[in-house]
């Protein structure tokens, strides 16, 4: 049965008061530093380590979180289950399970955060990036450079402590320019839902401490930001929505931040997206592209809410895709 359309200006309005969603007045009140303080290790924590050619990297779990299955515009019923089957993955018509990861490179001598996760004030399975961070033997002030692929809130929860100062002491912020600005866009966070407004405040609170020394780099172009690692625009979900390359002694990874949000399904439907895509067409070509280039050069590739530990490989299937983890990496 095919679910009703919705246009995503009246689904964001009418998913405005779900609280699994957004539980914006324990974002405004805390960071998931605030809520974990006193508390057992988050449960969800995980790390996995592999290389690419001379890089380090780690794959950070920060856990996962269940939402509407409406936020996946396109989604009909009897299409997804096809889907799902092809993925070898549950199908709930009412709901999505969505994984939530960051990664760590070391690259030379430089160690770069790529985003920080969400708070455990959005769900309490969310929030696991510190503690994951401790599992892969890093200490925060060790990490220099904290790269953004946005600014959304489920990417940026690890930035502060308690008190709003920075989790990473040592750290320069690295993000597209065109992303600071549209998270700073006062004529736009006027114009959205008031529930929605606190999402956006709370981003900007967690950037605040980083602004001074900020590096902005230009979505018109790849910018190298460490020996093999070179920051690419992958615009749609947000005007300055980034990803990753690294490449070293001929092995690559990408890093594709949020070009797929719901694994189970988009690899078949590319053509279906989030409801939180600034730009829908553009959210829809960038997937399509990348999966596209993904199965060509046969590059493995790690996104922030594939199922950890989030790297692997797509292929073709039929007209469309699918996803197959990678194996471990044993020389890690």
């Amino acid at each position: 049965m095919t679910q009703p359309a919705l246009s995503r200006r009246s689904l964001l309005a009418s998913l405005a008061a779900a609280p699994v969603l957004l539980a914006l007045p324990s974002l405004i009140r805390s960071t998931g530093a605030e809520a974990a303080e006193g508390a057992p290790a988050n449960k969800q924590s995980a790390v996995i380590r592999r290389r690419v050619g001379d890089i380090e990297i780690f794959a950070l779990a920060d856990g996962f979180a269940t939402l509407p299955s409406q936020i996946l515009l396109g989604l009909e019923d009897e299409a997804a289950q096809e889907a799902a089957r092809i993925a070898h993955k549950p199908h709930d018509p009412a709901a999505l399970t969505i994984s939530i990861n960051t990664y760590l490179i070391r690259s030379g001598d430089r160690l770069i955060a790529v985003d920080t996760g969400a708070t455990s004030a959005m769900a309490p399975t969310l929030g696991a990036w510190r503690d994951s961070l401790a599992e892969a033997g890093i200490a925060p002030q060790e990490v220099d450079t904290l790269f953004l692929t946005h600014a959304h809130a489920d990417h940026v929860g690890g930035m502060t402590d308690a008190s709003g100062a920075r989790l990473l002491p040592n750290a320069q912020l690295v993000l597209a320019d065109a992303e600071w600005a549209f998270t700073h866009d006062d004529a736009l966070f006027a114009s959205l839902p008031t529930d929605i407004q606190g999402n956006c405040r709370f981003s900007r609170a967690q950037l605040a401490p980083y602004a001074e020394g900020r590096k902005e780099l230009a979505m018109a172009r790849e910018t190298e930001i460490a020996p093999g690692v070179t920051a690419l625009p992958m615009p749609g979900h947000t005007p300055g929505h980034m990803g990753l390359r690294l490449d070293s002694q001929g092995e690559v990874l990408l890093i594709w931040g949020d070009v797929v949000h719901a694994p189970a399904y988009q690899f078949t439907r590319p053509d279906w997206s989030i409801a939180f895509d600034a730009d829908i067409p553009a959210a829809i070509a960038t997937r399509q592209r990348l999966l596209d280039v993904a199965a060509t050069d046969d590059m493995m590739v790690a996104g922030m809410h594939l199922d950890f530990p989030a790297l692997g490989f797509v292929e073709r299937h039929g007209s469309a895709y699918r996803y197959l983890a990678a194996p471990p990496d044993f020389r890690a």
